[in-house]
């Protein structure tokens, strides 16, 4: 396919997982949820990790807060993306601006929205502004959200690039998972060249490991 036809292709893929996850019941959502979070924790390169780096989860995406908790009463630093502003005075477009690491501190509270440092970013996303950047070298592992994934771990985004551009950065030296629904799942998704595989797809159903780096 050319560049316009993978384009088109993409946005087909997207809005039709979209209606999936839309219809998805409040029930549903937190049981796959809790299953991903038990697959992830028998992962060694998670068990082992000293820093992991979560997304805070939008409504449509598998909820990473038990997760995070998780991650923190393990004794493990939590990463959390953050989207940068363009230099002062230039407005910069969404795709061009670079995401970043930085930590997110542990706090007993209810969700990720009640948490003290969290406020909502670009498009409504919630991050953590002011905190320094992490340096990547220290990130053991990165789950990475998902429009899509298919079962040779090739991964359709919301259509930002902000994870493609951050891991492709050869200061990541990080494991790559992918987690997400069953229903995410695809047999394939349309790729680009830009597109960055990750090394294993974990949803409520299974676990795949691929060679990718």
């Amino acid at each position: 396919m050319n560049p316009d036809e993978i384009l088109a292709a993409k946005s087909q893929v997207r809005r039709m997982v979209a209606r999936v996850l839309v219809q998805m019941p409040p029930g549903r959502v937190g049981a796959a949820s809790v299953a991903v979070g038990q697959r992830l924790a028998q992962i060694p390169s998670v068990r082992a990790a000293r820093t992991l780096m979560a997304f805070l989860s939008l409504p449509t995406e598998i909820d990473t807060w038990p997760i995070i908790r998780w991650a923190w009463h393990a004794g493990k630093r939590v990463a959390v993306p953050r989207i940068e502003p363009g230099p002062a005075g230039r407005d910069v477009p969404l795709r061009e601006r670079s995401m970043v690491a930085v930590l997110l501190e542990p706090a007993d509270v209810s969700g990720v929205a009640a948490h003290p440092a969290v406020r909502p970013g670009p498009l409504g996303i919630l991050e953590v502004p002011g905190a320094a950047p992490l340096p990547l070298p220290e990130i053991d592992v990165v789950l990475v959200p998902c429009q899509a994934v298919d079962r040779k771990g090739n991964r359709l985004g919301k259509g930002g690039g902000f994870f493609d551009r951050f891991l492709a950065d050869p200061n990541l030296r990080a494991d790559r998972i992918v987690i997400a629904f069953q229903e995410q799942l695809l047999d394939e998704v349309p790729v680009a060249e830009w597109d960055r595989p990750v090394r294993m797809v974990v949803t409520d159903a299974e676990v795949l490991t691929f060679g990718n780096l």
